[in-house]
């Protein structure tokens, strides 16, 4: 037969926790929330800026891809094969002028830090699929004219394949056009005047852009800021960047 285990006399007491232990580990996990709760808004904060600022870089550079493509392609007509080996550009683009003396650029100056108008043209071809600026396809062989312009602080288009103008991006505040035309063998850039000629306006070598914007959500610590044309634009709690890139027309020599 198996014997017995024996019993011990004095078996082992249940530990606890003491009053103060207690109350000391509650002190500290109080502690703790307090501090996380008071880190959650200026983390909320720096993530709202964040994304804000990202937004407007993100938003700025799909409006440059666009216009520069067109910008870069203003003045650029077909060719035409005339058999016989014989290759020549079409005299059929117009742009904003005439067949005799066309534009391929032409534009409005806001005035007083108004937000200015920029127009590009270049001829296009069907069966190349060419699109205006909406990515719209034209269906002729037609100039493909394009008109940029800011309104309730969208940048919106209005392009050779429809009638009706569609926004671009939003938020943006000023959008401003300087134009570099070679004066004394200097580049130059200078507004856009009602008084240019044709002539004038097919000297333009160059396109300066420059937009400025803001972020939606408000609340955010910054500063006054200057806009594109040096002009201070007051601190309102909302982020507010100024982009500027400069396109040179590839096509001015045609």
């Amino acid at each position: 037969m198996k014997a017995r285990p024996l019993l011990d006399p004095h078996p082992a007491r249940e530990a606890g926790v003491s009053l103060i232990e207690l109350l000391v580990g509650l002190t500290i996990g109080a502690l703790v929330s307090v501090a996380a709760v008071g880190s959650f808004a200026p983390t909320r904060s720096a993530s709202a800026t964040l994304g804000d600022s990202t937004r407007l870089h993100q938003d700025a550079a799909m409006a440059f891809r666009t216009l520069g493509h067109h910008i870069r392609q203003a003045g650029a007509v077909r060719l035409v094969d005339n058999g016989n080996g014989l290759v020549t550009f079409t005299d059929k683009f117009a742009g904003y002028g005439t067949v005799t003396l066309p534009q391929a650029v032409n534009g409005v100056d806001g005035g007083n830090n108004n937000p200015d108008v920029l127009q590009i043209s270049h001829d296009s071809e069907v069966s190349l699929s060419a699109a205006d600026c909406l990515g719209q396809n034209v269906n002729s062989d037609v100039a493909i004219n394009n008109r940029f312009e800011v309104v309730d602080q969208n940048l919106r288009c209005l392009g050779s394949g429809s009638g009706i103008p569609g926004p671009l991006i939003s938020g943006v505040e000023d959008f401003q056009v300087r134009y570099g035309r070679r004066i004394n063998d200097n580049l130059q850039y200078e507004d856009a005047s009602p008084a240019w000629t044709a002539n004038e306006w097919n000297s333009v070598e160059a396109i300066m852009v420059c937009m400025r914007m803001a972020g939606l959500v408000g609340g955010h610590t910054g500063q006054a800021v200057a806009g594109c044309n040096g002009e201070a634009i007051a601190n309102d709690g909302r982020i507010r960047r100024v982009f500027v890139r400069v396109f040179s027309l590839r096509n001015i020599a045609l």
